[in-house]
């Protein structure tokens, strides 16, 4: 029963608000790796193989499950709906820190508890988290407002309910075995009436929990999280884990993190003031045993730091309540009280930071990536979804590759098509691209390196083999026993984005006793590099037999950045395990290292000019894009232009740089453009980067892009330098400088 009718009304009143704060501060996007992570295994794989994979992973199984069945049930395709999932079982706290609350100090204390919470900045960052924490601070809410209930009024239903609480909250994050532990230890001390019931049924679950942990233990997933967590650079002790905990609870995760301190450190001597004056009457008799049964709780889980880098105050997730209770009961009946409950505020005021920073990623791979990327029409195999976040793609030309009949349709459907596969789990598609080279050529290949191994990413762009329409005869022999024969062209046209192959017929003329790597160049009049693709071929050289002919299909993707005109196709040899050098010179031609094959013509690259296109002298621009991304070495500005001359123009002519706090910083190009002079309606897509950033506050600079001096476009961006980061694991590296 409720204290009464008000109190009721109180309590909707207060879950409906927060439920509104809630959606008005939630990312309408993913905001963390964590939630693609969370969104990526429910969507590819079934109940058993999430459990399988988050073993391997360090994450409880409970929340996945959840949403995997919330899948199943609107087979929703948008963040939003799996964040509306967390806030609503999230929002569920708050009836129970009510009730809590009750318990404690009747009808005042429950109010109090439940404005503590609606405010508290920590509690609403976990709502719109889609993550386990929302499930783990409404379970730690009800579990203790059970056990309390027990400890007054035990009944044999109750027991149930807690026991079987105890047992799942532990699928939902092992932090809260130190919880049930606390909770255990006063039981055995106070043994009220039916306590055999509780643990019986609680220790049916701890057998099961015991079993998983042996197997994620025995997976290694225990040093895979330290690991990842030892990139955090601090080494903190059990005392400064509390305090962080304590911190967050006050102001939240958003915050500076020399504010929080000093937050933290006056709010709980106020609290040890308000304590001393506090009348003996309004400390309940249980408000022991809630403070001994939280604090081992918080006592034990704050220990593991000694040994693995495990530190953030998320996971004391289920200790939120019956922390907060504890620390609060004895100063509700002081006048100072809404002083506690207005800290939340100064927190939730920092909750939009969360809306405007994006996933970390690794500059090195990614570039290169996106600009191979950038403008085909090429479908997206993708394994997971967290790698499609830096691509610019339509959403309908992405798959899942953990779909059968999707990676199905694609392969079957496509002319050419991406592969992103995560280098974690190489062995899941590792024979599978292997298979497809039977009927498939490869001709761009770039790992993304990341911290985060789970991040990192190969990515391959694959162009079905196709029958050559002209063959030629020719003798070509170089002196390490290799001899083409004849060339089958496709294709002797191809245009920017675009892949262009030819069919070669190899013969050993004597043994081979290595294995030999080629190569193809595709060069303008001038000599200068303007793409290729080395590779061994399938069957190794060292394999090949005298006089047995050797067919071989090989591709190139021509890059974005490639003007229209007339290329010279020529191939050659260097040994495998090399640089590329030296190269194997042809037989009979000391010096000369590459056979060309012919000429292909390269077709301008026709775009419709986009509202915004700026004129300025020769040259057209269309409106570039320009975004931040973060990687190792900090925030970097990357600028995607897209330009073309009528009249003619030099690539040399162009100047990209951002002017930021009285700064004027140069960027550079990704892929090296080499000088030439481009005339016609094609145009032309490159990727600029700048060094990383480092020092200020945020703020807002200009990016200006200039051709022979003459500036041709300016547009804002905010730029996060390398100073200025967030990680929601540890507060106090939260700040503005280190």
């Amino acid at each position: 029963m409720w204290a009464d009718a008000n109190a009721r009304k109180v309590v909707l009143l207060v879950i409906g608000l927060t439920f509104w704060v809630a959606l008005s501060l939630a990312p309408l996007e993913l905001a963390h790796v964590d939630e693609k992570h969370v969104l990526w295994q429910i969507s590819s794989y079934s109940f058993l193989e999430i459990g399988r994979n988050v073993i391997r992973e360090s994450h409880a199984p409970l929340y996945y499950w959840l949403a995997k069945v919330w899948w199943h049930l609107g087979h929703f395709d948008r963040p939003w709906a799996y964040r509306m999932l967390s806030t609503l079982i999230g929002l569920l706290a708050l009836p129970f820190a009510f009730r809590v609350g009750v318990e404690l100090a009747r009808t005042r204390g429950g109010v109090f508890l439940l404005a503590l919470m609606a405010l508290n900045p920590f509690y609403v960052f976990q709502l719109v988290w889609i993550r386990m924490y929302g499930l783990v601070i409404t379970g730690g809410a009800m579990l203790t407002w059970v056990w309390l209930r027990l400890l007054r009024r035990p009944s044999r239903r109750w027991w149930l309910v807690w026991g079987v609480g105890h047992g799942l909250l532990a699928f939902a994050h092992y932090y809260s075995v130190f919880f049930v532990a606390g909770q255990v230890l006063i039981i055995l001390l106070r043994r009220p009436r039916g306590w055999r019931i509780g643990l019986s049924t609680l220790l049916i679950f701890l057998v099961a929990f015991a079993v998983w942990f042996a197997m994620v233990v025995q997976a290694g997933t225990v040093d895979f999280t330290s690991r990842i967590l030892s990139a955090i650079p601090v080494r903190p002790t059990p005392w400064e884990v509390i305090f962080h905990f304590w911190a967050n609870a006050l102001v939240g995760p958003l915050a500076d993190g020399r504010f929080a301190q000093a937050a933290g450190l006056a709010a709980g001597l106020m609290l040890g003031a308000l304590w001393l004056r506090a009348p003996r009457a309004a400390i309940p008799p249980v408000w022991k045993d809630l403070g001994i049964s939280t604090g081992l709780a918080l006592l034990g889980g704050a220990m593991l730091v000694l040994r693995w880098p495990f530190l953030g105050a998320r996971y004391f997730a289920a200790l939120l309540v019956p922390f907060m209770a504890w620390a609060t009961v004895g100063v509700i009946s002081r006048p100072y009280w809404p002083i506690f409950v207005c800290l939340g505020l100064i927190g939730l005021v920092h909750m939009p930071l969360l809306v405007g920073r994006s996933d970390a990623e690794d500059t090195k791979g990614v570039e290169m990536g996106r600009i191979s990327m950038a403008g085909s029409s090429d479908p997206i195999l993708l394994q997971a979804w967290w790698h499609g976040a830096w691509l610019e793609y339509p959403p309908n030309i992405r798959y899942d590759w953990s779909d059968p009949w999707q990676r199905q349709a694609v392969v079957s459907g496509a002319p050419s098509f991406w592969f992103i596969g995560v280098s974690m789990y190489r062995g899941n598609w590792e024979d599978w691209l292997q298979q497809l080279r039977s009927t498939h050529l490869i001709d761009f290949y770039t790992e993304i390196d990341h911290p985060i191994q789970v991040k990192r990413a190969s990515l391959f762009h694959l162009v079905r083999k196709a029958q050559p329409l002209i063959w030629e005869d020719v003798d070509a022999r170089w002196e390490n026993g290799i001899q083409l024969k004849r060339i089958g062209w496709v294709r002797r046209e191809a245009e920017p984005g675009a892949s262009f192959q030819v069919a070669l017929q190899f013969t050993a003329w004597r043994p081979i006793d290595r294995r030999w790597t080629l190569f193809m160049h595709l060069v303008d009049a001038r000599g200068q590099l303007w793409a290729n693709w080395d590779g061994e071929p399938n069957r190794p050289t060292d394999q090949w037999a005298p006089g047995q002919e050797i067919p071989l299909g090989w591709s190139v993707l021509v890059p974005l950045n490639v003007p229209a005109g007339s290329y010279r196709v020529q191939i050659g040899w260097y040994e495998t395990g090399t640089p590329g050098f030296p190269r194997v010179p042809l037989e009979g031609a000391p010096g000369t290292d590459s056979f060309p094959l012919g000429l292909i013509t390269v077709r301008p690259q026709e775009l419709p000019a986009r509202i915004g296109t700026v004129r300025e002298g020769p040259v057209e621009l269309i409106p570039p894009v320009v975004r931040m991304v973060e990687g190792p070495q900090g925030w970097r500005l990357e600028v995607r232009t897209q330009w073309r001359s009528l009249e003619g123009a030099s690539t040399a002519g162009w100047r990209v740089y951002l002017k930021a706090q009285g700064a004027e910083i140069e960027l550079h190009r990704v892929i090296p453009t080499p000088e030439a002079w481009v005339q016609g309606p094609g145009w032309l897509s490159e990727l600029w980067i700048s060094p990383p950033l480092s020092g200020g506050r945020p703020a807002l600079g200009w990016v200006e892009i200039a051709y022979n001096g003459h500036l041709v476009s300016r547009r804002p961006v905010w730029i996060f330098p390398n100073d200025v980061w967030w990680h929601y694991g540890w507060l106090f590296l939260n700040r503005y400088d280190h």
